[in-house]
């Protein structure tokens, strides 16, 4: 859910999201126990979670190996924070003791090689599920140098001293990169044209935002596509939609949206995991990467550090596109885009006392504009 479902949820209303983040607040105990039990450090969620947080995957080598959803599920408490400013989350309400747990399992689970002289993360199973047991997974590893990232930024705001591990470990902690190929290789030892599962390395760009060109994006993009399961899950193509339209290629991310489509079944065109119909039926994960394709692909919408920044892709026939209800700092917003121009406005500011008035700043000039409701 944190991955696939939460961003357009905290978009569209984040007190709901709020409250997601909450559950794994009171679940962090039973997280502590799962890292414990593996002799780690800190918190270990589950792949499959209820209401202990305690593993319930009825098949162990996904629990056991899937530790990515860990650093999944820090990064929806980061995209909350960068969206809300909620500081009470973290200072009150037992935010900040789940985000130092996060950074402690994933200081415990990191290894030194010598020989590199960089970090290692080994054994686990990327997002990719047809490859178990790898080392240095891209994604397992981009996630965890993120979740490292974010914990020393929050530190920083609350005036708390940022332990050093925190930041040597994520300047050091290696993610795979081709430099010859110019790409990112799934994990340690893969060789391009092996069949993939599911989105995977496409997801460094989006939602992960690791740094990387647009001509490496864009390998990624061309070297994953033609070798991704084509029965597999539903979310994996939005995901690559969402690559795509950065690269302003709106042929190629609408012939890769059209593929979620056979993943809905009749008659009340509910989603189901795969596309010859096996899986898990009313697939949320599906619905919620078709939903960002919209929400985050189109229109671009990023969450960063200290802004939401945009950067649209209108459809060949489509002339204009309404988001409204887009919630950020407190304000809502309704976004109007057309080939023309970009409406911002803000439709009200539910927050008490008042949101502080934002500002439109466009990017290559840096012309700024207030905007106040209405």
């Amino acid at each position: 859910q944190d991955t696939w479902m939460f961003p357009n949820i905290l978009l569209l209303c984040p007190e709901a999201a709020r409250a997601i983040l909450e559950y794994r607040i009171r679940t962090l105990d039973g997280a502590l126990r799962n890292a414990q039990e593996q002799g780690y450090e800190g918190a270990k969620f589950p792949w499959e979670s209820a209401a202990t947080g305690r593993e319930v995957c009825p098949e162990e080598i996904y629990g056991a190996q899937e530790i990515h959803v860990t650093g999944d599920v820090l990064m929806a408490f980061e995209q909350y924070y960068r969206t809300t400013q909620d500081q009470k989350l973290f200072r009150e309400d037992g935010g900040w003791r789940l985000v130092v747990a996060v950074a402690r399992y994933w200081c415990s689970r990191m290894v030194w090689s010598e020989e590199e002289r960089c970090y290692h993360i080994r054994g686990v199973m990327p997002p990719d599920e047809y490859h178990p047991r790898v080392d240095n997974s891209a994604y397992t590893n981009a996630v965890a140098r993120r979740s490292l990232i974010f914990a020393a930024d929050i530190a920083r705001d609350f005036s708390v001293p940022v332990p050093e591990e925190w930041l040597d470990r994520a300047e050091k902690l290696k993610v795979p990169f081709d430099a010859e190929l110019n790409y990112h290789p799934e994990y340690e030892g893969y060789s391009p044209g092996e069949p993939v599962k599911q989105a995977d390395v496409v997801l460094l760009g989006f939602p992960l935002m690791h740094p990387m060109s647009a001509e490496v994006r864009r390998n990624d993009l061309e070297t994953y596509e033609p070798v991704t399961d084509p029965h597999g899950p539903a979310m994996t193509w939005s995901m690559f939609a969402v690559g795509w339209l950065e690269l302003q290629e709106l042929q190629r991310a609408r012939s890769q949206l059209e593929k979620c489509f056979s993943n809905i079944t009749e008659p009340f065109e509910i989603w189901v995991e795969n596309a010859d119909g096996s899986g898990a039926v009313n697939f949320l994960t599906g619905m919620g990467g078709f939903l960002q394709a919209v929400l985050f692909g189109y229109t671009g919408f990023r969450i960063t550090r200290t802004s939401l920044r945009f950067s649209p892709a209108l459809p060949h026939d489509t002339n204009e596109v309404t988001v409204t209800g887009v919630s950020y700092l407190g304000n809502k917003l309704e976004f109007t885009i057309s080939r023309e121009r970009t409406r911002i406005r803000v439709t009200g500011c539910p927050r008490d006392p008042p949101a502080a008035p934002l500002e439109a700043v466009l990017e290559q000039s840096g012309q700024r504009f207030l905007l106040r409701e209405g």
